[in-house]
């Protein structure tokens, strides 16, 4: 990442040899932009795409790493370590928020045209999620109401990634714990709408 011009800002040993890696973009991003660049971070330099998400927080040295795949040999949490900070500005920040800027708006042409067809082949436009959060017949149960749009948005032919992140930006999950926790319920309510429209899915 150095050798790109990424050089990181921080970097922390949560367990031995798993590292995070933090970097200073040199401004605060908003949640759709800071998502599109720790996915793309990911991407590039081979990390975890799970936890790429603006609400996916790093772990904090001083602390132990409680994930019991990650437990050491005598049973005990290993502690985050800090490895570097240095606290600096990437020098390639400014490139690299005007690529994914690009492709953040290319994928949303993308998007745009692809919904403008599926229009046109059906008569029946994808209702926003919101309308299912407040009709009565759920009696305010918005896991119902999440099932029903997405069921909804697979037959109008949304991809599993696109219901997921829907479902996501739609609400606060936070009382369903960790955001690990929060992407699982999203994934889980997605590929079974996606299966129960399309069994073959």
């Amino acid at each position: 990442m150095t050798a790109a011009g990424f050089q990181p800002a921080l970097v922390v040993e949560t367990s031995p040899r798993n590292f995070q890696v933090w970097l200073n973009h040199g401004r605060t991003l908003d949640q759709k932009m800071s998502s599109s660049t720790a996915k793309e971070l990911a991407k590039r330099f081979r990390g975890d795409l799970s936890s790429a998400d603006w609400r996916h927080f790093g772990r904090l040295a001083g602390f132990t790493n409680q994930k019991p795949e990650r437990l050491l040999r005598n049973g005990f949490a290993p502690y985050v370590r800090l490895r570097r900070c240095e606290g600096r500005i990437y020098d390639a920040a400014r490139e690299f928020l005007g690529e994914v800027k690009s492709l953040a708006m290319k994928a949303d042409d993308q998007r745009a045209t692809r919904t403008n067809h599926l229009s046109t082949l059906n008569p029946n436009p994808i209702r926003p999620i919101s309308e299912f959060h407040g009709e009565p017949r759920y009696h305010s149960d918005l896991h119902r109401a999440d099932m029903a749009w997405a069921l909804h948005a697979a037959s109008q032919g949304l991809s599993e990634q696109e219901i997921r992140d829907e479902i996501l930006q739609a609400r606060d999950l936070s009382k369903k714990g960790r955001i690990g926790r929060q992407v699982d319920y999203a994934e889980r309510t997605a590929n079974k709408a996606l299966r129960t429209v399309d069994p073959i899915h």
